[in-house]
Order: structure tokens, then sequence, then C-alpha cells
């Protein structure tokens, strides 16, 4: 070190300079590198923020790699077992119930009622397996919403009687360049028009109960669950309904 009077060379930490006899001042202790321990911030319950709110939690853009986790592939399979179940449920209810007409009834022979209850059996169980593999006949697909409109459409009734309903067309591109129609009616779940908006980037999961997934979720006004379709905030990670990971 040198002499804060004279400039002379001196030893480090002398008091005096031994060539002007000036005090030294001590050389100052080597600043010390204080650690600093990261803290993953903590999220409260999930809350629908508005406008100017601070939100945490919102996924990036891209699509989730949760289609493959094992407790949505898990759910998904229960899914399918349990409306497997109902539908054959269903299936043998003309028969019974045409039976048991004719036990009580002296209207209808039995051997005619097994006759007419095992040809719409039949009938239900054809539409039952119509259902399963057209189901299963469903691809995956990536596209962009280019259009949306509203029509008007009559739909049967019961009675054989016709209604007019509000019909809602989501008119998507694939990423094969294909133009496709989501065609929603009114009284039915409007899940397509009421999720997407023009130019939305999206993914169709057609195992899914909710199939439609967005690319940018920072948009979306919801993340519903793929499971039970319940509406969840973007900031949350699971559902508030049935507690399965959201694709996030």
């Amino acid at each position: 070190m040198f002499c804060s009077n004279c400039g002379a060379q001196i030893e480090n930490n002398a008091k005096f300079c031994p060539n002007c006899g000036a005090a030294q001042n001590a050389a100052p202790a080597p600043a010390q590198q204080i650690a600093t321990q990261y803290t993953a911030p903590v999220y409260g319950a999930p809350a629908w923020a508005g406008n100017g709110a601070v939100r945490q939690g919102i996924p990036a853009p891209g699509f989730s790699d949760r289609v493959n986790h094992p407790e949505i592939l898990a759910a998904v399979k229960k899914n399918r077992k349990a409306a497997g179940i109902f539908s054959l449920f269903f299936v043998p209810l003309p028969l019974i119930g045409f039976v048991i007409y004719s036990i009580v009834s002296d209207k209808m022979e039995t051997t005619d009622a097994l006759k007419y209850g095992a040809v719409i059996s039949g009938i239900f169980l054809l539409f039952a397996i119509y259902g399963f593999v057209k189901e299963r006949a469903k691809n995956t697909y990536e596209a962009t919403v280019i259009d949306k409109k509203t029509g008007l459409t009559y739909r049967h009734k019961n009675n054989d009687d016709q209604e007019m309903v509000t019909e809602y067309v989501t008119v998507v591109r694939t990423s094969d360049g294909k133009k496709k129609r989501i065609v929603e009616q009114e009284g039915t779940q409007i899940w397509a028009w009421d999720y997407l908006q023009v130019g939305d980037r999206f993914k169709y999961h057609p195992q899914f109960h909710f199939p439609y997934e967005l690319y940018d979720k920072s948009r979306a006004p919801y993340i519903a669950c793929v499971s039970c379709g319940t509406k969840n905030s973007i900031e949350s990670d699971r559902c508030q309904k049935c507690g399965l990971p959201l694709l996030k």
C-alpha cells in the first residue's frame, strides 16, 4: 500500500508512514457477499382477476403435455367404462318392458312381447355400437378459428313436431388446410362457440369430455376440466371440483 500523505510505499496495514510519520487509515475489510435464498411465491386461492389485477400462475403459450398425465388417463378410462355400462343398461329395457306388459295385461301375448321387445332392444344395441365406433373414429387435430356465425334451424321434438332453435357454428381451418364446422344447437352444450374466438389456435382432443385446448391460455376466459367440464380460473392448477390436473 502507499502513504496517503507522501505517497511512499509502506507495508500493508501499517498505522504510520516510516517516511513522513503520517497516520494511515486501516485498510477496509473485504466486502462480504450475502447469500440470498429464493423463496417460491405462495399463491392464494384462485380468483377471477379483473382488469388491472395482478395474476399469478398464468400458463405460457403452448399445448400441455398433461394430456398423458396418469390421473387424466385414468379418468378417461373410468368415464368410458361408465358410459359403456350406461348404454348397455338401456339395451334390455324394451324387452323387459314388453314382457312385464304382457304379464300384467291381456292385450299382448308373451311371444309377441318377446318378439317386439327383442327387435327394439336390438335397435338400441346397434345405436350403442354405432356411437362407440363413431367416438373411437374421431382423431385429434390442431386448427385455427376463422369465423363464427349463428342461424336458425328446425329440430324435431318428441311428438314429431318441429321447433325453431338457434344454431351456433364455429368455422375452423385445420393445420393440414381442411375446413371444419363445429355445429352446436340451442339447448345443448355450447362449448366451442363459448370458448373459442376468431383467431384462436387450439387442439381438439376427442377422448376428453371437454375436448378443446387453447394454445395461448392466457387469453382464455377459463380452463375447463377435461373430465367433468367444470370451468376453472386460468390461475388454477387443478380442477376445483374433481381435483384433476388442468391442461397447463
